[in-house]
């Protein structure tokens, strides 16, 4: 098998960690803008639901991609 370049790879993992970056940026921005944290008020759901997903999903692409595959050893028969 040929090997496979890196640069994807780190492609994705960037696009990941901005994911995280952004749910985060998004979750302080909201709360700065419109001046509440407050968990348990009902019209705060939806901010609530995109950073998690926006979090979920970079949190499990980033750890699928932040490390390049490992090789698997060639097994010599005779």
């Amino acid at each position: 098998m040929a090997d496979e370049p890196a640069s994807p790879r780190k492609v994705a993992a960037a696009f990941y960690f901005f994911l995280i970056l952004l749910g985060i940026l998004f979750y302080f921005g909201w709360g700065l803008i419109y001046g509440t944290w407050d968990l348990w008020r009902t019209e705060n759901v939806g901010v609530y639901a995109v950073t998690l997903v926006l979090i979920g999903f970079g949190v499990t692409g980033f750890l699928l991609y932040r490390t390049p595959p490992k090789k698997a050893e060639e097994k010599s028969e005779p």
